[in-house]
């Protein structure tokens, strides 16, 4: 539940292109399960939202860890910065503009990329 900011999600099952969900004060966003998911504050004022897990459990590897936590470049399922696709930028930055916004996610572009795994060796060919 959105409880302060505006802006939009990107969903998508696996293999598909994302589809974009605007939300505002009040929007419920219901990722559904298994499937990517992003979140993005295009207006003027921080976004707040409420996450109520619907699922008894994380889906976790082997350690116990959840797979959200982990890069999709070892296995599990959130997408690193440097992995983001250049779409979902462009689109960010787009959206941004109407506000006359600029984003300052270059700094944490590069921040990360030291520590990331390497990339398996298909997606390094890509």
């Amino acid at each position: 539940i959105i409880l302060s900011g505006e802006g939009y999600s990107l969903m998508w099952p696996d293999g598909e292109e994302p589809r974009h969900y605007p939300w505002e004060v009040g929007t419920m966003i219901v990722p559904p399960n298994m499937w990517w998911h992003q979140h993005f504050n295009t207006g003027t004022t921080p976004s707040r939202y409420l996450a109520f897990k619907y699922e008894g459990v994380a889906v976790r590897n082997a350690q116990g860890v959840p797979k959200a936590w982990i890069s999709a470049r070892i296995g599990g399922d959130q997408i690193d910065y440097a992995d983001e696709s250049q779409a979902v930028r462009s689109q960010f930055t787009e959206a941004l503009d109407q506000h006359d916004l600029k984003h300052d996610m270059d700094q944490f572009y590069e921040a990360e990329k030291p520590d990331l795994p390497p990339k398996p060796a298909a997606a390094a060919a890509e």
